[in-house]
């Protein structure tokens, strides 16, 4: 080790979070619960960061399974974040799924920096933003700013507000598997399509929109 890098100073997690606060403009500090002073801070800046760190490792999953080829369910390789998504759909998740997803998490991502938010416009979406908060809890808890379960409650009142509904967590229900070809249970419950083919389109949810990378147009035959 050099002398410069001995002398290096250890890197302020708590202050470095804070400080990603800022890009956060669609939602008020109050959003998240109370606790201490600087605690809708860290909240507000670890969603940034994890944000940013799933962002840059999806282009590592896409790369991953462009090499083996197939699916997540058949490639022997290690990810990062495809891993985290539902693994009752893991033999859907193909280099095009990976593609699709990452356009989701930069789009959903992206409006919180936006003036005012508008929630998930697609199941990808909403994922998306799943992912993002659980990988923002545990940056909390492993850089020992709070503990797992001060963590956990701090995103309570974020989670009540970005999203429109919770259906995206029965793909996550091993109990439930199959539920999203079940058309009484959809009516019933008035739930959104939940199959791995309509995860980028649009739920009709606000006025967001999908990105058209997601939208596949029929192809136009000539006569």
């Amino acid at each position: 080790m050099s002398d410069s890098q001995a002398q290096e100073p250890e890197l302020d997690w708590r202050r470095w979070t804070m400080d990603h606060a800022k890009l956060v403009r669609a939602f008020e500090p109050a959003t998240f619960a109370d606790g201490a002073e600087d605690t809708p801070l860290l909240a507000a800046g670890a969603l940034i960061m994890a944000a940013t760190q799933i962002i840059d490792e999806l282009f590592q999953d896409i790369e991953t399974l462009a090499t083996d080829g197939g699916s997540v369910a058949d490639s022997e390789g290690a990810y990062f974040v495809l891993e985290d998504l539902p693994q009752l759909f893991a033999h859907q998740y193909n280099g095009r799924f990976a593609r699709n997803f990452h356009v989701a998490t930069v789009m959903v991502t992206g409006r919180l920096s936006a003036e005012q938010w508008t929630p998930p416009a697609s199941v990808g979406e909403a994922l998306a933003l799943h992912l993002v908060i659980q990988r923002a809890q545990h940056l909390l808890v492993d850089h020992e700013l709070l503990d797992r379960d001060e963590a956990r409650e701090l995103y309570l009142g974020f989670e009540d507000a970005a999203f429109e509904d919770i259906d995206h967590e029965w793909l996550y229900r091993a109990d439930m598997d199959g539920f999203e070809n079940d058309k009484e249970f959809a009516a019933r419950f008035g739930a959104t399509d939940m199959r791995v083919q309509s995860w980028f389109q649009p739920t009709g949810n606000g006025p967001a929109h999908v990105h058209a990378f997601s939208i596949e147009l029929e192809t136009p035959k000539q006569a």
